[in-house]
Order: structure tokens, then sequence, then C-alpha cells
């Protein structure tokens, strides 16, 4: 029985430590590769096959200055967006949506912290709600070419109505 009451705890303390103890560069990658994807279309018209392939691959943007991530993220060119700014030490984060042409502000990020590309905040929105996100800063390469962003994953309030698990907001400004 003592035998069997070891073996269960090594067993529970392999588990916990692989799934729990990942360092946030670990964890980044992880994140990252979620953002990863592949398709292949094949269409065929009046007896002409096309076939397109694409490939995107999502690979974290490990920064020595982490200040350098400040700036603004949007999304699908749709116009929400995430400001990201460091002033006085100190990390500010706005998210905001455009409707009807006009730009809302939907809520403030807070606690926020970015480690080995990692980002993790809460956003407060203006109705009262808070969400928890976790993001992780990414180079995503769409056939070649690179695209850097900010790969968000939980649930966001999107302006069409929309909760996704992840989203891609690509970097517009610095």
């Amino acid at each position: 029985m003592k035998k069997i009451v070891i073996a269960l705890l090594l067993l529970t303390t392999m588990f916990v430590t692989k799934t729990y103890g990942q360092s946030t560069k670990e964890k980044a990658e992880a994140v990252a590769a979620e953002f990863n994807k592949e398709k292949n279309k094949i269409k065929e018209k009046n007896g002409v096959t096309t076939e397109t392939h694409t490939v995107v691959e999502a690979k974290p943007d490990f920064r020595d200055d982490v200040t350098t991530y400040a700036g603004k993220y949007e999304l699908n060119g749709d116009g929400d967006h995430i400001v990201l700014k460091y002033r006085n030490n100190n990390w500010e984060g706005d998210y905001i949506q455009v409707q009807d042409n006009t730009e809302m502000k939907k809520g403030t990020l807070t606690n926020i912290q970015i480690e080995s590309a990692l980002l993790t905040a809460t956003i407060n929105y203006t109705d009262g709600k808070t969400a928890r996100i976790e993001g992780v800063f990414i180079n995503r390469f769409k056939n070649g070419e690179k695209i850097p962003g900010l790969g968000i994953r939980e649930v966001l309030d999107l302006s069409n109505g929309l909760l996704v698990n992840k989203a891609f907001y690509k970097r517009v400004e610095n």
C-alpha cells in the first residue's frame, strides 16, 4: 500500500510540474502556437481546378526591453484596437471599439504584466464588468510575410457582438 501511495504522489508531482511548472517563456511559446494554422482550398469551375495553400505560423516576439511593446494593436482592420502605453515605470492600456465610425472606449486594461512576450491583464469594462485576458506578442508569418502583433486568448466582447476565445491584433503604431 505504501508503494502505491508513493507512486501516486510521484505521478501527481510530475503532472503538476509539467502542467503548472512552465516558465513564462515556455508558456509564451505554447500560447503563440495556438495561433498557427494551415488551410488548403480546392475549387473546381468549368473543369479547371484551382488549389490554394495558406500557412500561418506564429512565433513569440521576445525582446530584452519590454517597453518596446507599447503601441496600438488593431483587430482585423475593423477599427477595434488595444492601446498599450508605458509611462512612469507603469503600464496603461485602453480597449477601444469602433461603432458607426465612432471610437468608444469600452474598457481600461489594469494589472498589466509583461514577461517573456507574455501579457496578462484585466479589462475593466465601462459597464462595470471585468475580464481576465492573456496574450502573447507574436510575429505571424503568413506565406512568408512577417506581421507583428498581439495574440489574445480569452473571451472578449467585440463590437460585432461576437465572443471569441482568441483574436489577433496587428500592430499598427508604435
